[in-house]
């Protein structure tokens, strides 16, 4: 259990790929959508699970993500997920959908962005290091 820490990001990953996981395969087999369509949906979906998929890899094998590249993955996976939410939620709402719909995707947005930002706190330099300029960082 120890590799996954910090548990908000393997949490993270695990949300996502849960959340996910399916709705590349779902887009695609959809009727009634074109192939463009199909790919503005699969897109974003495809990148959510390619980035949970890698933190979930980095963490397997005992990589510290809360410093260099990873860290960086943790944020921009976070950022992603919270703008993607910020911008779809919406455009679910305003538009004709069944409000069991709304509310399930109401939670998902919710439960996501949540997490995203546990995520992104999790990562973020301790703050000794961020008040100190690193030459006056002592050892």
């Amino acid at each position: 259990m120890e590799r996954l820490r910090p548990y908000p990001v393997a949490t993270f990953a695990a949300l996502t790929l849960f959340i996910w996981g399916n709705r590349i395969w779902l887009a695609w087999t959809n009727d009634e959508d074109t192939v463009a369509e199909k790919l503005v949906w699969s897109t974003p979906i495809t990148a959510f699970v390619l980035a949970a998929v890698a933190l979930a890899v980095l963490l397997a094998r005992g990589t510290d993500v809360t410093v260099g590249g990873p860290r960086r993955l943790v944020q921009a996976f976070a950022a992603g997920t919270t703008i993607y939410w910020a911008v779809r939620l919406p455009l679910i709402w305003l538009a004709d959908h069944p409000l069991g719909f709304d509310v399930v995707h109401s939670v998902l947005a919710i439960a996501s962005v949540t997490a995203a930002a546990l995520a992104w706190r999790a990562v973020r330099a301790p703050a000794s290091a961020r008040s100190e300029p690193a030459a006056l960082v002592r050892p």
